[in-house]
């Protein structure tokens, strides 16, 4: 999960695409989302929603964006933490302040 987070924010920090001030929103958030993530359930549902993120980060940043594949990732995404709304709404939250974020710069 950890290395699956530092990948995005390394992607992120290289990425030119992205206005600094959106980077370093997005690297805010992914920075609490670690931090939830780190107090919830097992390891592979972690490494589960951080792979959903990553793929959901990969698509935004992408030079040749699709819309459908972008929505499906975010979909997909929104989806992995469903589970936990109402036993770690924190975590929810922040999966959600993400994705809400992701689909404003991808679409």
């Amino acid at each position: 999960m950890k290395n699956t987070l530092q990948e995005i924010k390394d992607k992120l920090s290289g990425d030119s695409s992205i206005s600094e001030d959106k980077k370093n929103e997005l690297l805010s958030l992914l920075d609490e989302l670690e931090g939830e993530m780190g107090n919830v359930g097992s390891g592979d549902q972690m490494n589960n929603i951080s792979s959903h993120v990553k793929r959901t980060t990969e698509e935004v940043i992408k030079e040749e964006k699709n819309p459908d594949l972008i929505e499906k990732a975010l979909n997909d995404l929104r989806d992995s933490v469903t589970e936990f709304e109402v036993s770690h709404p924190k975590l929810f939250e922040k999966v959600n302040n993400i994705s809400a974020m992701l689909a404003s710069m991808g679409i």
